[in-house]
């Protein structure tokens, strides 16, 4: 758990390891594309490298140190491969000096992200099982929960080596999440790096690797823009996207003592900050505190999902063909890392191939009076698409108030675009075929598609769609979270004054920006239609994939604003009232997020996860309570009987049996002895959880089971095996 110096060396050099080997592939195949740009690719591929290439191996000789070995020597034929089809004659890198001298051109930026990263450093310092004086483990208030289950999944898959895993906390059970957010830790840990370190390290590479995708996606995006709106256009989506909040901080700026919530709770209450506070239903947490922080699959989802979005958008609209092989790769890369980010994937890329085939199709040669006809709907039908939306929207939530919508009914609502949008592009793709061949579709799409289908496709047959088939995953649902509110409104203070220009930029669309708006209001549409997990609440990740997107055309729209407006005397005034509204609430949560402090495991659970670690087999069951903060799954790694509900029932899974079957094991053991030979219990736990939970009989553990360790309120007893 707590690694060594050796370890901790190890770890961190072999994460170098293949850093370098994406950068040199990277560096070697993509000669032309500038610095940062390079930095960002190399650093994402090598990442996945870290993360796939273990696992052909891991299948035959389990996730051990020789499975890892074997990854670092297939990872040099990449570059190799690389080196000997895409030789030049001139070096594969430029000179250090023009190297840097390229880099100066993002200085700015390049202060920001060290910025924001030490701030992200810090957080994770603090939130990631900080050992306090009293040998307690502390965590932050995002964390408090999420945590324990990714720990779970690395230490479990580290320490017991089965691959393909187990869930840890349902042991039987084949681990269908995707554990690979997870298991770029556990390789760190396998090789001996402390269990903090293994956690952190890959963390702040991902958010940096998201950040500066953010910030390439919206310079390619305003590359058009003069110097100063750009700059301020490509800083404006960072602060849309990263700072999101909306009108909750106005709920706490009432001191009154009767029903309101002072300015003070925003730092000392748990979860009552302006993002999140479900009692006034403002459910559109920030991004960075809610999401990135606890939540490992986004976090490494985002971090591989925006770098693909943006090759795509360079493939398809800047013609650079080049890119589809690679973003098809990361796309490809996906469903085992976070299946949400790959279905964002799987729309915006049905969008814009759908756009790209209504690009090279024009339509016939039309009159004067018809292209103007033409040019006045490309531009204000935008602004009637959103009004439709909006009123289907409104519209929707009467009837469901009034039960006159199914859960089938609501799928069929979702289904009819996508039909039609369907047909279309089927239509599009014939019309295209007979003017202009197959060879262009091939070259493009056809590698693109042809990466997902090779490398996505067995992951979603051996691990997806059994799982999301039987937990009955997919149906119908309206509106994700909203407890009640008004359609316009429940979106207005939630997103707050960033929705001016999100909507502002759609009304203004055309060409342009339809890349951006088109498929974040086709994921939009799915997402308030249609969940994708037992918990309603995790289509949010599908919307901020959707708000991303929104952003960038936001972030656009007003730096052509700026371009206009920006001689007007007051402008700069109501910009600077602008960031503020935008960003208040999301900065106030991360500040509640950077002093909150709770203790995670105790003294007594961390001593005992020690001596389990220490002592006991790596395959060893454990009888504990269903606590989700459970010790000996998260720290040492060990199977438990059934882990916590707030894990297991959200990932489709029943645990109603095992549940009655931990009660009857501690309630009288003796009578069912036949239920430990079920579940193949060699240890069981007793403290207060336990106690608080059931009706224990312990006489007959201290009788007829060995006691092996008692430390505070815990026994831990072996079972006696005939």
């Amino acid at each position: 758990m707590y690694g060594s110096i050796a370890g901790n060396l190890a770890g961190t050099a072999y994460y170098l390891y293949f850093q370098l080997i994406g950068m040199t592939f990277v560096f070697l195949q993509f000669r032309r594309e500038k610095p940062l740009s390079k930095l960002l690719l190399g650093s994402v591929v090598g990442s996945l490298l870290l993360t796939w290439l273990p696992i052909p191996f891991a299948f035959f000789c389990g996730f051990t140190p020789l499975a890892h070995m074997l990854a670092m020597a297939a990872a040099l034929a990449i570059p190799a491969a690389a080196a000997w089809l895409y030789r030049l004659r001139q070096p594969f890198l430029d000179s250090l000096h023009g190297f840097l001298a390229s880099l100066k051109v993002h200085l700015p930026f390049g202060m920001l992200l060290i910025l924001f990263l030490a701030f992200w450093c810090y957080l994770l310092h603090t939130h990631t099982i900080l050992s306090g004086s009293d040998n307690a483990m502390y965590t932050g208030q995002s964390t408090y929960g999420d945590m324990n289950m990714h720990l779970g999944f690395i230490t479990s898959l580290a320490k017991q080596g089965h691959f393909p895993p187990d869930y840890s906390i349902m042991p039987g059970v084949k681990l269908s999440y995707p554990f690979l957010s997870d298991s770029i830790s556990a390789s760190l840990y396998v090789l001996g790096a402390s269990l903090r370190l293994a956690y952190i390290l890959p963390m702040i590479f991902a958010m940096g690797q998201i950040v500066t995708a953010a910030y390439l996606f919206a310079n390619t995006i305003m590359r058009s823009r003069d110097r100063a709106s750009g700059s301020s256009g490509k800083f404006l989506v960072l602060l849309l996207f990263f700072c999101n909040g909306g009108l909750g901080f106005s709920y706490f700026l009432d001191w009154s003592k009767e029903g309101g919530y002072r300015f003070s709770d925003i730092f000392t209450g748990f979860y009552t900050t302006p993002t999140n506070l479900t009692g006034h239903n403002i459910r559109w947490v920030n991004v960075v505190a809610d999401m990135f922080l606890p939540q490992r699959a986004t976090l490494f989802g985002y971090a591989v999902l925006l770098p693909a979005l943006w090759l795509l958008y360079r493939a398809v609209f800047q013609n650079r063909r080049e890119y589809y092989p690679l973003a098809g790769m990361l796309v490809a890369a996906l469903p085992m890392i976070h299946t949400h980010s790959f279905l964002i994937a799987g729309v915006v890329s049905a969008a814009w191939l759908l756009l790209w085939l209504v690009r090279r199709n024009p339509s016939r040669k039309l009159s004067a009076r018809a292209r103007s006809w033409q040019e006045r709907f490309l531009r204000h039908g935008w602004a009637l698409l959103l009004l439709i939306f909006t009123l289907l929207m409104c519209l929707l939530q009467y009837m469901d108030q009034r039960q006159l919508l199914t859960g089938n009914g609501l799928m069929l609502i979702c289904i009819l675009p996508f039909a039609m949008l369907t047909l279309w592009g089927i239509c599009l793709l014939f019309s295209h075929v007979r003017q202009h061949g197959w060879k262009c579709l091939l070259v493009c799409w056809g590698a693109y598609l042809t990466c997902i289908l090779l490398f996505a496709l067995p992951q979603l047959l051996f691990w997806t769609f059994g799982q999301v088939a039987e937990g009955g995953f997919v149906r119908g649902h309206f509106n994700w979270a909203n407890q009640g509110d008004p359609y316009p409104w429940f979106y207005l203070k939630n997103i707050g004054v960033a929705l001016l220009p999100i909507l502002g930029g759609f009304c203004a669309c055309g060409k342009k920006r339809a890349p951006l708006f088109f498929p974040a209001l086709l994921l939009w549409w799915l997402s308030e239609l249609v969940v994708f997990t037992p918990n309603t609440y995790d289509n949010n990740k599908l919307l901020y994939g959707a708000y991303f997107l929104l952003c960038l055309g936001a972030a656009d729209y007003c730096a052509a604003l700026y371009e206009r407006q920006k001689k007007f005397p007051g402008y700069g005034i109501f910009a600077a009232l602008f960031f503020f509204l935008v960003s208040f609430s999301g900065i106030l949560t991360l500040g509640r997020e950077a002093v909150s402090r709770y203790q995670l495991y105790s003294p007594e659970q961390v001593a005992l996860a020690e001596y389990v670690e220490n002592h006991t087999e790596a395959d060893a069951v454990f009888l504990t309570d269903t606590r989700h903060n459970n010790e000996i799954a998260s720290l040492a790694g060990r199977n438990v009987v059934c882990g916590a509900d707030t894990f297991l029932y959200f990932h489709g899974l029943d645990t109603s049996r095992r549940k009655t079957d931990l009660a009857l094991m501690y309630n009288a053991p003796l009578e069912h002895m036949d239920l430990f030979d079920k579940y193949r219990v060699t240890y069981v736990v007793v403290s207060d959880f336990e106690r608080r939970s059931y009706s224990i009989d312990t006489n007959a553990f201290h009788s007829h089971f060995k006691e092996v360790l008692s430390i505070g309120d815990i026994t831990l007893y072996q079972v006696n095996v005939p």
